[in-house]
């Protein structure tokens, strides 16, 4: 599959190639890099799945908090270069959802809403917890960033939001894998 990304006021057009594994590269006139096959941990990654216009991940731990820390990666290395990110402060993430499928949409949500708001690049995700409380599922965790420096952190594409849309949170014994798609 090829295709072309570009977003008004991006000074580069995105060209996106699946190779023979479904991971994607995504290059410019500035960087050729590939997404995904990315650890954080000895076990966790994430990669980006085929999908026509929007982009599909991936991500995966030994537990359900290490396999959001990885979607939150995943979220970030969508939009831009999270090795440029300078880890110096830290934003603590808590949330709500009544069952796992809606803690990760808001999970990815506030942190979206972090970038978009406070105009916060984060390149660190650690989920601390995930539990239940009262009927609720608590999600506790943290994000390390800087403020957003669109000459230093190599925009990509822009994420409009998250979806419910072929959301799935699979459990098997030592691996977590979530998948979830990014409306672009």
């Amino acid at each position: 599959m090829l295709g072309y990304l570009h977003y008004p006021g991006a000074s580069t057009r995105l060209q996106v190639k699946s190779d023979a594994e479904g991971s994607h590269l995504i290059s410019s006139s500035n960087e050729s890099r590939r997404l995904g096959r990315r650890s954080l941990g000895a076990s966790g990654g994430y990669r980006f799945l085929e999908h026509v216009t929007d982009a599909l991940v991936e991500a995966w731990g030994e537990t359900l908090e290490e396999a959001f820390s990885q979607a939150g990666q995943a979220l970030f290395e969508t939009m831009l270069d999270t090795k440029s990110v300078n880890p110096k402060a830290n934003e603590e993430i808590q949330t709500i959802g009544h069952d796992e499928k809606e803690l990760l949409y808001n999970y990815l949500e506030e942190l979206l809403l972090l970038f978009e708001i406070k105009q916060f690049a984060l390149g660190r995700f650690v989920v601390n917890s995930i539990s239940p409380n009262q009927g609720e599922i608590r999600l506790k965790g943290k994000a390390s960033g800087e403020p957003f420096d669109r000459t230093r952190h190599n925009g990509k594409v822009e994420v409009k939001g998250i979806t419910y849309h072929l959301m799935e949170i699979e459990k098997h014994p030592g691996k977590v894998t979530v998948r979830f798609l990014l409306d672009l």
